[in-house]
C-alpha cells in the first residue's frame, strides 16, 4: 500500500502538469455539419420491402415523403484557419455514405453496383445491392479552401478553389437540385457590382471516350440583384469540350453547350416563393430532363438524346396559420430530341405538403403528389400519384425543424405503380415505415 501510494504521489505532479497544459491549450474549433436519413419500411399489400420511385440523384417527382428507401449521410468537417484584419481562410471537407437498399446491421462499403458473383453456366451476375451485408458506398463530395476579403480591390468577395457544392438550388420536398454546378473548380463569389453581387467560377465535368476521360470546361456567371421587394438572379453556364490532341485525332466529338437560369425569389406569407425559368442546349441540352441540372456535360451529345430542353418551376413554403405550414411545388419540363421524327420529352410534377404542429415537438404531415412523364422511347406517357401521411416528432416547431423521427403510411397509383417490381405492380398497396432525418 505504501509503495503504491508513493508511486501515485510521484505521478501526481506530472498529472497536474499535463492537466494544466491541456486546460491552457485553446479548444479546437472544428465545425461539424451534416445531413442524414435512414429508416425501415414494408409493403402490407404485396409483401417485402417498400418500393420507392425516386432517389436523391434524380429527384422525387411525387414528393420525397414516404418515398425514400435508402440510407444516406453527409458528414462535413471544417475550420477557420486564419482570421486577421477582416481577412479569413477556411478549409472544408465532406464525405458521403449511402446504402440502397437498406440491409442488415453491418453493410460493407463495397459498392452497390459492383459484381460479387458470376454464374458461368448461365452468364448471370449478381451485385452487392443483392447482398444484405453489402451495397454501401462512400464518396468524397467536398474538399476546398475559401478566403474572404483577400483581394483588396474586391472587398467582401470570397476566393475559393477545390471541390465543392457550388451555390446549389433545390426543391426540398422533391430532393430535386434544379441548379447544381458542383465539383472541381475555382472562383470568386459575392463581388459587389452595382446594386447586386456577381459570382464567377470555372468548373469541369468529365465524360469518357471509352478508354480515357474527356474534360469539359465550364464558365459559370451569376448576378443577383434586388427588384423591389424581390431578388432576381441570372445564371449562365457555358461548357467547352477540351479534347487532347490524341482524342481530336481519334474523332471524339467536341460539342459545346450552355445552360441558362433566371430565378425570382420573394418573401411571402411568413415564408418564401421561388419562380424559375431554365433553358439548356447542345452538350447541356438534356439538363432540364435530368434530376441535377447544370452539372453534367456530354461533349458527345450530338444524336439520339435531347438537343435542347427547358423548364419552368415554382416552389416555396408558406404559413397558413399559427400551427399550419404548406410546402408546394409545380415543375414542368420539355425536351426536344435530336431526331425530328422522334417525340419530345415532357414531364409535369405537382406536390403539396401541409404540416400541422400539434405541439412544439409533434406534428402531422400529409403529402399529395402527381407526376406525368413522357420520353421518346416510352410507348406512352407514365403517370404516378401518391398519398402519404406521417406522424412526426421533431426538435422544435416548424416545417424545417430537424432532427425528426416520423412514422408514415403511403400508397401509390398509376402506370409506374402498376409496372413496378417487374410488372407485378404495387398499385394501391399500403406501404408503411419509420424514418429519421437530420441536419445540423
Amino acid at each position: 500500500m505504501q509503495k503504491h501510494s508513493l508511486l501515485s504521489a510521484r505521478k501526481l505532479p506530472l498529472a497536474v502538469a499535463v492537466t494544466a497544459a491541456v486546460m491552457a491549450t485553446p479548444t479546437a474549433a472544428v465545425d461539424f455539419h451534416g445531413y442524414a436519413r435512414a429508416g425501415v419500411s414494408s409493403n402490407l399489400g404485396s409483401g417485402g420491402e417498400q418500393t420507392c420511385f425516386g432517389n436523391g440523384a434524380t429527384g422525387h417527382y411525387v414528393g420525397r415523403l414516404a418515398d425514400e428507401c435508402d440510407t444516406y449521410a453527409e458528414l462535413t468537417l471544417g475550420d477557420e484557419l486564419y482570421n486577421e484584419d477582416g481577412k479569413t481562410f477556411r478549409f472544408d471537407t465532406m464525405l458521403a455514405y449511402s446504402a440502397d437498399p437498406q440491409g442488415n446491421d453491418y453493410q460493407a462499403l463495397n459498392g452497390g453496383n459492383n459484381i460479387n458473383s458470376v454464374d458461368f453456366d448461365t452468364a448471370e451476375t449478381s451485385t452487392n445491392n443483392a447482398d444484405p451485408y453489402g451495397g454501401g458506398d462512400i464518396a468524397l463530395r467536398q474538399i476546398y479552401v475559401s478566403a474572404k476579403n483577400v483581394i483588396e480591390s474586391l472587398p467582401g468577395s470570397t476566393l475559393w478553389a477545390g471541390k465543392r457544392f457550388y451555390q446549389r438550388k433545390d426543391i426540398h420536398q422533391l430532393d430535386l437540385y434544379y441548379l447544381n454546378n458542383s465539383g472541381y473548380g475555382a472562383g470568386i463569389e459575392n463581388i459587389q457590382a452595382g446594386p447586386g453581387r456577381l459570382s464567377i467560377a470555372y468548373t469541369n465535368s468529365d465524360t469518357s471516350d471509352g478508354e480515357d476521360l474527356v474534360q469539359n470546361n465550364k464558365v459559370d456567371l451569376r448576378y443577383a440583384f434586388p427588384v423591389g421587394e424581390h431578388t432576381l438572379e441570372l445564371v449562365g453556364i457555358y461548357a467547352m469540350a477540351d479534347l487532347t490532341d490524341q482524342q481530336e485525332a481519334a474523332g471524339i466529338e467536341d460539342e459545346n453547350g450552355y445552360f441558362l437560369t433566371a430565378e425570382l425569389s420573394t418573401g411571402v406569407m411568413g415564408g418564401f416563393n421561388k419562380f424559375a425559368i431554365q433553358y439548356g442546349a447542345d452538350s447541356m441540352g438534356f439538363a432540364n430532363a435530368e434530376g441535377s441540372s447544370g452539372g453534367r456535360v456530354d461533349n458527345g451529345n450530338v444524336a439520339g438524346y435531347f438537343e435542347s430542353s427547358w423548364r419552368i418551376l415554382n416552389h416555396g413554403v408558406i404559413r397558413l396559420g399559427d400551427n399550419l405550414e404548406l410546402g408546394h411545388s409545380i415543375v414542368y419540363e420539355q425536351a426536344e430530341s435530336h431526331d425530328p421524327a422522334a417525340d419530345d420529352g415532357e414531364r409535369l410534377s405537382l406536390v403539396a405538403r401541409p404540416v400541422y404542429n400539434w405541439s412544439p415537438i409533434m406534428s402531422t404531415a400529409v403529402e399529395l403528389g402527381y407526376s406525368e412523364t413522357d420520353r421518346p422511347w416510352f410507348a406512352s406517357s407514365q403517370g404516378l400519384a401518391k398519398v402519404a401521411i406521417a406522424q412526426q416528432w421533431q426538435a422544435g416547431p416548424g416545417y424545417w425543424a430537424r432532427p425528426v423521427i416520423r412514422t408514415y403510411a403511403a400508397t401509390f397509383f398509376g402506370d409506374e405503380a402498376e409496372s413496378a417490381r417487374g410488372g407485378e405492380g404495387i398499385d394501391g398497396d399500403i406501404q408503411i415505415g419509420a424514418q429519421i432525418e437530420a441536419w445540423w
